[in-house]
C-alpha cells in the first residue's frame, strides 16, 4: 500500500495519464489470468495438506508435478488468448489514442509470457500454504507488491514507454516464480524427481470445478467497470476511476488474510461437523475483518476530497474523490464477504458461491453499460457497491443456512 501510494502519483507524472490508464489494465489482466488455473491451485493446497497429515509421502511427487504441468499449459492457453484478443481491444474496444495504440500493442505482446508465470506461481504458493508456510509466501509476495508499483519507476529516468515499463513487470512476475519454486524444491524434498500421473487430473479439475467459475467470474466483475468506462469514455476517465479503486481495495488485504488462513480451519471443523467451534470462528473472523478494515473505510469516505488531493496534487477531478468515497462504502460489505465465501467454499459448497456470482454477472455489466455512459465514474461507483452489497448478503445468508443445517444435524 505504501508503494502505491508513492508511486502512483510519479508514474502518472511520468507516463501520463493514458498510458497510465493502460497500465492499470495490464494489472489487472495479470491478477485475474492467474485465475486460468482452473481451481488446481486451491485444490492442490488441500490435497498437498491431506497427503502430508496422512504420511502419504509417495504421492507428492505426482501430485505437485501433475498440477503444476497442467497449471503451466492452462497459462501457455490463456497467452494465447491475450495475443489472439489484443488487437480487437485494442483498435477496435478500448479508446486508446491513436498516438498510443501501437505502443500499447507492443507492451502487449512484452507482457503477455508473464501469464503462465503467474498461473503457476499461485500453485507453487498453494504448495507452501499447505505445510502452513504463510511467512515464507510473504516474504515473496511482500517485495512483488511493492515492485509492481515501484519497478515501473526505474524505466522512467530512461524512458516512458509502456513497452519498457512491461518489460519490468515480466522479470518481476519471473523472479517471484523463480522464489517460491526454490522455496518448495527446499520445503519438500519428495518433490525434486518429476513425475506426471493422468489419472490424477481428474481428481484436480473436480474439485476445483465450480471452485473455478466464482474464481474466473469474481475477478471478472471487480475489473469489467474499468473495461466499459474505457470503450463508453476514455483511457483518461479509466485513470481517474482506477486510481481511487487501487487504493482503496488495498484494504481488502486485510480480509484476504484473514479468510485465507481461516479455509483451511473451516475444511477442518466443517469436515468434523463441529458446529460450535464453526460458528465461533466465523464470527470471530468476522469481527477482525470488521476491526480491521472499518477505520481506514472511515478515513476513506470523512476526508476522500483533501486525500485526493495532496496525494496527487490537484491533478484528478472532483469527481475521483466521489468515487473514493462511494467505493470505500462498498469495501467494507465485500470485506466482510471474504468470511462466508471461505466458509462456503471450506465446506465444499462452492456451487453456491459459483451461483451467486453467475446470477450477478449478466445483472452488474448490463447496469454498468447503462449507467456509465449517462453518469460517468461516478455511476460505475454505485454500480460496484451496490453489486459487492447484494453479494454480501447473499453469501451471508447461504453461509447462516449451512451452519444451521449443521447444527440441526449435531441435534438430531
Amino acid at each position: 500500500m505504501l508503494a502505491a501510494l508513492i508511486s502512483i502519483p510519479l508514474l502518472i507524472k511520468g507516463i501520463g495519464v493514458d498510458r497510465f490508464g493502460i497500465l492499470t489494465i495490464a494489472w489487472m489482466l495479470i491478477g485475474y489470468f492467474s485465475l486460468f488455473d482452473l481451481g488446481i491451485g486451491r485444490a492442490m493446497t488441500q490435497l498437498v495438506a491431506e497427503n502430508l497429515a496422512s504420511g502419504k509421502l509417495e504421492l507428492l511427487p505426482q501430485l505437485v508435478w501433475t498440477g503444476l504441468s497442467t497449471m503451466l499449459v492452462l497459462g501457455m492457453l490463456a497467452t494465447a488468448v491475450i495475443v489472439g484478443l489484443g488487437d480487437w481491444a485494442i483498435y477496435g474496444v478500448l479508446k486508446i489514442p491513436s498516438a498510443l495504440q501501437a505502443e500499447a500493442r507492443q507492451a502487449l505482446f512484452m507482457l503477455a509470457p508473464a501469464v503462465p508465470m503467474v498461473v503457476v506461481a499461485t500453485g507453487l504458493r498453494g504448495i507452501l500454504e499447505a505445510q502452513q508456510k504463510f511467512r515464507a509466501t510473504n516474504l515473496v509476495r511482500i517485495p512483488l507488491g511493492v515492485l509492481m508499483f515501484a519497478g515501473p519507476l526505474c524505466v522512467l529516468p530512461w524512458t516512458n514507454s509502456l513497452v519498457a515499463v512491461f518489460a519490468v513487470l515480466l522479470l518481476v512476475r519471473l523472479g517471484t516464480m523463480s522464489a517460491l519454486f526454490l522455496m518448495c524444491r527446499q520445503s519438500m524434498p519428495a518433490i525434486h524427481r518429476f513425475k506426471f500421473a493422468v489419472r490424477i487430473l481428474p481428481e484436480l479439475l473436480k474439485f476445483g470445478g465450480w471452485m473455478t467459475i466464482s474464481n474466473i467470474i469474481s475477478p471478472m466483475m471487480v475489473q469489467m467497470d474499468r473495461f466499459v468506462i474505457g470503450a463508453s469514455l476514455s483511457m483518461a476517465a479509466v485513470a481517474y476511476y482506477a486510481t481511487p479503486f487501487e487504493m482503496v481495495t488495498k484494504i481488502l488485504l486485510i480480509s484476504s488474510a484473514i479468510s485465507g488462513v481461516a479455509f483451511p480451519a473451516f475444511a477442518r471443523l466443517l469436515g468434523e461437523r463441529d458446529g460450535a467451534a464453526t460458528h465461533r470462528l466465523y464470527w470471530r473472523s468476522v469481527k477482525l475483518v470488521a476491526l480491521g478494515t472499518t477505520p481506514a473505510v472511515l478515513v476513506a469516505v470523512l476526508f476522500a476530497e483533501p486525500v485526493m488531493r495532496l496525494w496527487l496534487h490537484g491533478a484528478f477531478p472532483a469527481d475521483s474523490a466521489s468515487v473514493l468515497r462511494i467505493l470505500a462504502a462498498g469495501v467494507l460489505l465485500n470485506a466482510l464477504a471474504a468470511v462466508p465465501f471461505a466458509c462456503l467454499q471450506g465446506a465444499r459448497r462452492a456451487d453456491i458461491t459459483a451461483k451467486i456470482h453467475m446470477f450477478e454477472v449478466p445483472i452488474y455489466l448490463a447496469a454498468l453499460v447503462f449507467v456509465v455512459p449517462r453518469f460517468g465514474i461516478v455511476g460505475a461507483a454505485l454500480i460496484w457497491t451496490a453489486r459487492v452489497t447484494i453479494d454480501a448478503a447473499l453469501m451471508h445468508f447461504w453461509c447462516a443456512r449451512l451452519r444451521n443445517d449443521q447444527t440441526e444435524m449435531e441435534t438430531k
